[in-house]
């Protein structure tokens, strides 16, 4: 009876213990994640910049950069593989418009949703797709 509790302390401890080590899947974020700090990312929202996305939800992340473009207040969505004028509306008829939309369709196709505010911009994508992913999204993001 004693070596039978004995071995069932010894599986809780090994079951305790192999809860803590951290999986494969959040290893490989936070590589991701490290790298984007490193890259000049913000990673992380409140819940006042969660509710303007509107295709954010718990599987993705919102990763913030400042904004060196001369855009502000620009919301663009993600609608049938393409991303789309979301607000202003207005800004569809200025003559920067076409300049934009061609810089926006670079953006690769894991960022759903991205939003201009006079100091940062900040971007839903999906994390899983890797630090080569990241740069591409910066560097795109970069050249608007």
């Amino acid at each position: 009876m004693e070596s039978l509790i004995a071995i069932f302390v010894i599986l809780f401890l090994i079951g305790a213990i192999g809860f803590l080590k951290p999986s494969k899947k959040m290893k490989s974020l936070s590589r991701v994640r490290m790298s984007a700090v490193k890259e000049g990312f913000k990673i992380g929202s409140t819940n006042e910049l969660r509710k303007k996305f509107k295709n954010w939800n718990p599987q993705v992340a919102i990763y913030q950069i400042k904004n060196s473009s001369e855009f502000k207040n620009l919301h663009y969505l993600r609608i049938e593989n393409k991303l789309e004028l979301y607000e202003p509306i207005s800004f569809k008829y200025e003559k920067k418009f076409q300049m934009i939309e061609e810089k926006i369709y670079k953006l690769p196709p894991s960022v759903l949703e991205i939003i201009f505010y006079q100091s940062n911009i900040a971007i839903v994508w999906n994390e899983m797709h890797g630090i080569e992913e990241l740069l591409k999204i910066k560097e795109a993001v970069l050249e608007i």
